[in-house]
């Protein structure tokens, strides 16, 4: 079974049309109705848009994620103290801030603020996007620092 079927069964099970997918995802129907036809590969970055769409893992629509996905950050337990976020970032957050320049801090800081206006759709395509540009435009020296950031 290919990804085509794939997409068409979890249609299926959601109870949405092709046409209701192509709307929400704006891709033209033709794309959509080929894939499943021809049960061909999707492209990753269209499996993406329709991966959050239908809120199923990306790896179910495309093959596999073209872009190494090398974790930098620590593993955090869930917290809904104030004083559990204010320690995680005097502990790393700020070291990490620190590693800029004077002048880029407030470019980061209209970074973090337009991340929080964004909807967890829009949030999570941003993550994916940089993980995609984070694989082409890695610093190796910045990559080792950011590790050994406790």
């Amino acid at each position: 079974m290919g990804y085509g079927k794939n997409l068409k069964d979890i249609l299926d099970s959601k109870n949405m049309t092709v046409k209701d997918l192509a709307r929400k995802a704006k891709i033209a129907p033709t794309t959509l109705y080929s894939i499943i036809q021809r049960d061909t590969a999707i492209r990753f970055d269209t499996a993406l848009k329709i991966a959050n769409i239908l809120d199923v893992p990306v790896d179910s629509l495309c093959k596999d994620n073209p872009y190494d996905d090398t974790e930098t950050l620590p593993v955090l337990k869930e917290s809904k103290k104030d004083s559990d976020k204010i320690t995680y970032m005097s502990a790393r957050t700020a070291k990490i801030l620190k590693k800029f320049d004077f002048t880029e801090l407030p470019m980061v800081d209209q970074l973090i603020a337009d991340l929080y206006v964004l909807d967890d759709s829009a949030r999570r395509d941003l993550f994916e996007y940089v993980k995609m540009v984070k694989k082409l435009h890695s610093s190796p020296e910045r990559e080792k620092e950011l590790r050994n950031i406790k």
